[in-house]
C-alpha cells in the first residue's frame, strides 16, 4: 500500500513572483514551530531543508512579519518561479518528506 503524501498547496500572487518570496501564511501549521524567525538573519529561526523542483536544495527559515519562505541563496526562487513559468494564481504544493524537510513543486 502507497504511504500517503503529507503537505499542503499555496497559491502565489504577482507581488510574491516581482519579490522572490514565497507565502506560507495559509499553510504555516505544516512546518515547525520553531523555524519562524525574525525579519533580520540575526533573529532567524531554527533551519528547515527546502527542495525546489529544478533548482535544489536550500536551508532556510520562515519570516514572520510577512510569513514568507525566504531563502537567501542568491537567485534561487527567482529561478524556481522562471523554470516554473510561474504568475499570479500559480499553485505550489509544499510534501512534508521528513520532520524539518519540505519539497515544492507546482500544481499542473
Amino acid at each position: 500500500m502507497a504511504k500517503a503524501v503529507e503537505g499542503k498547496a499555496v497559491e502565489i500572487a504577482v507581488g510574491n513572483v516581482d519579490n522572490n518570496h514565497i507565502p506560507v501564511s495559509p499553510i504555516r501549521d505544516l512546518f515547525p514551530a520553531d523555524s519562524f524567525g525574525g525579519g533580520n538573519k540575526s533573529e532567524a529561526g531554527k533551519p528547515i531543508t527546502v527542495e525546489l523542483h529544478t533548482v535544489g536544495t536550500f536551508e532556510t527559515d520562515i519570516a514572520t512579519g510577512k510569513w514568507i519562505l525566504r531563502i537567501r541563496a542568491k537567485d534561487a526562487i527567482e529561478t524556481f518561479y522562471r523554470n516554473i513559468n510561474a504568475k499570479d494564481g500559480t499553485r505550489l504544493f509544499f510534501e512534508k518528506i521528513g520532520p524539518r524537510n519540505f519539497r515544492v513543486s507546482v500544481i499542473a
